[in-house]
């Protein structure tokens, strides 16, 4: 069997035990939370907050992306990745026995290691595909990726069974969740070994020569950043980038603890956040066959036709959050009732059958934005890339800061209207070509510049240090 087609399997592998602790707890965390300063650890009172945390992660992650690939290049691939897991073992650990001071602290340290091992994650990839199997490969990762959605959230909702998650729930939840986290490490380990081996053994069927990335690449993927911000398709898509950002806290963090929250839900509604997961990441895989594999959009009407599947889906949901959750529901245990007040069986229909199709939205409009991003910037994908990292984790930070304080109909209004124009931005992007043209000349005169930099540098070196 192909080397590099197993390296691809162990690195889906990795990333899908990982992440299978991880995005589970990410879900629960409020609730875990909100139970625990119901207790005293070490003498002292916990004050710590689900939302505040996040908001801290995607705030570092943000600022991590620059330096990022500097990291990668001198640890390397696998090196990186296990650096960057180790984060997530910690995060995912510090809820056995949370404390304030340390809980944020690996907040801190979290959003470090994600920028780093997503870094590392891309180059690994590229390494270990080429132009005939990257299509495969993406799929194969993502596949594998996406079933962490699911074993995570299938334990969550068997293991949850009371109304509060009490210190006797949280430790044997949490102690699992830390192996399995730690058997994601040990892969990563794995994977080292054989990037050990391959590199002196040469098993592969041909080098791969990796690109190493300095300081000057960082600045030169700033630089063609910066160009690309002043073209008119990239201003535009930065609305879409931030909708990304803003309705992935929503969804995956705010609504989960909503329903949690929900006292109608019954004494077991807790576990029902679990249910929520399963039922995203079933929407999630689906639409990423559905939309990525199976239909295959080539034009731009076939891409935007994509897209307006996927809004359709996500106002939906966000109609049916509206109308079902009362509006304090974000930020306590609420008995409040909401704009239309079903039974307890219809509301629940209800609110998982969005559960589901917010993730088959979601899939549409990230598949066909990736979509775009890989076509229309084959130059400057890095670049490209770069910048919808950075404003789609600053909006989720933003939108993490006032997840707590604000009532869900007002942070429903906001992702809707950044949905409405993002999804208008979008179009337009899909039917100008014009900056197609741009991109080539753009990263070609950067080139020359830095090239003139150098030039400019070596004559006058002497001078500066005279």
């Amino acid at each position: 069997m192909d080397n590099r087609f197993i390296n691809v399997f162990l690195l889906g592998l990795a990333f899908m035990v990982l992440f299978t602790a991880f995005q589970a707890t990410g879900m629960i965390s409020q609730s875990v939370l909100e139970g625990v300063k119901n207790e005293t650890v070490n003498g002292t009172s916990f004050h710590g907050s689900g939302y505040i945390s996040m908001a801290i992660l995607y705030s570092f992650f943000a600022l991590t992306n620059v330096f990022a690939p500097a990291i990668v290049s001198i640890l390397g691939p696998p090196v990186s990745m296990f650096f960057g897991g180790s984060t997530y073992f910690l995060y995912v650990l510090s809820f056995i026995y949370p404390m304030t001071w340390s809980y944020y602290v690996v907040s801190i340290l979290i959003g470090i290691g994600a920028a780093v091992l997503w870094t590392a994650q891309g180059v690994y990839l590229a390494n270990n595909s080429d132009d005939l199997t990257i299509s495969r490969n993406s799929g194969i990762f993502w596949a594998l990726f996406q079933v962490s959605l699911l074993a995570g959230n299938i334990y969550v909702f068997i293991a949850l069974k009371a109304q509060i998650i009490d210190r006797a729930t949280r430790i044997p939840l949490f102690v699992v969740f830390s192996i399995v986290s730690a058997v994601g490490l040990v892969i990563f380990i794995f994977i080292i070994w054989r990037s050990y081996v391959e590199k002196h053994r040469d098993t592969l069927s041909r080098i791969v020569e990796e690109k190493k990335s300095t300081l000057t690449d960082v600045v030169h993927t700033l630089k063609v950043a910066g160009r690309l911000l002043k073209t008119r398709n990239m201003l535009l898509l930065l609305v879409p980038f931030a909708y990304s950002g803003l309705s992935n806290t929503l969804f995956q963090g705010v609504f989960a603890t909503c329903i949690g929250h929900y006292v109608k839900y019954g004494d077991t509604r807790k576990r029902l956040i679990g249910l929520h997961g399963i039922l995203i990441g079933c929407g999630e895989i689906l639409g990423g066959g559905l939309f990525g594999f199976i239909t295959k959009p080539k034009t731009s009407s076939q891409r935007a036709l994509m897209v307006l599947v996927g809004f359709i889906l996500q106002m939906f949901y966000y109609y049916s959050v509206f109308v079902n959750f009362p509006f304090d529901a974000a930020s306590k245990e609420t008995t409040t009732k909401p704009y239309f007040d079903f039974s307890s069986t219809t509301s629940q229909i209800i609110t998982f059958t969005g559960s589901f199709v917010v993730g088959l939205g979601d899939s549409s409009l990230n598949t066909q934005l990736m979509n775009v991003l890989a076509t229309r910037y084959k130059q400057t994908t890095a670049s490209a890339f770069a910048i919808f990292k950075l404003v789609q984790s600053l909006m989720a930070a933003i939108a993490f800061f006032y997840a707590g304080s604000l009532e869900i109909q007002w942070q429903t209004l906001i992702v809707v209207i950044f949905l409405f124009f993002g999804t208008l931005a979008f179009f337009a992007v899909l039917f100008d070509e014009t900056d197609d043209a741009l991109t080539t000349p753009l990263l070609t005169n950067i080139i020359q510049e830095d090239e003139v930099d150098e030039n400019v540098g070596h004559q006058t070196h002497p001078s500066s240090i005279a």
